[in-house]
């Protein structure tokens, strides 16, 4: 990946659509870690979300918003996801799990909160 940390913009979500996300992604991952194309893409938001995950679980009063850094690509990456996700899922899901989806889709394609403080 070509793009730099200082490259990436703020994605913003609420702590429950970051966490949707992160299962999201570890549902995927495995499969998606297998093809060369994406391989490295996949490993560079896994770390991303990891350390968010990480900085969740140190806070003790647990943060209604996390900002991410993801570069373009990252997030254009994780919006098809999100994208091919909510176009597979069953018309009777769970509503919530849908609204948190929704709103992963909406930040991703830059319609989130993007001045929200880290963890706030």
């Amino acid at each position: 990946m070509t793009e730099s940390i200082q490259d990436a913009q703020p994605i913003t979500l609420s702590t429950q659509a970051f966490l949707i996300l992160c299962r999201m992604l570890d549902g995927f991952y495995d499969d998606l870690r297998k093809h060369e194309q994406v391989g490295e893409m996949v490993e560079s938001i896994a770390d991303i979300l990891l350390a968010g995950v990480q900085k969740l679980e140190e806070q003790v009063q647990k943060p209604k918003k996390v900002t991410l850094p993801l570069t373009l690509p990252q997030a254009f990456f994780l919006r098809r996801l999100v994208s091919e996700l909510i176009a597979r899922a069953p018309q009777d899901q769970d509503s919530k799990t849908a609204e948190w989806l929704q709103e992963c889709l909406a930040a991703l394609s830059g319609g989130g909160d993007q001045h929200a403080a880290s963890l706030s």
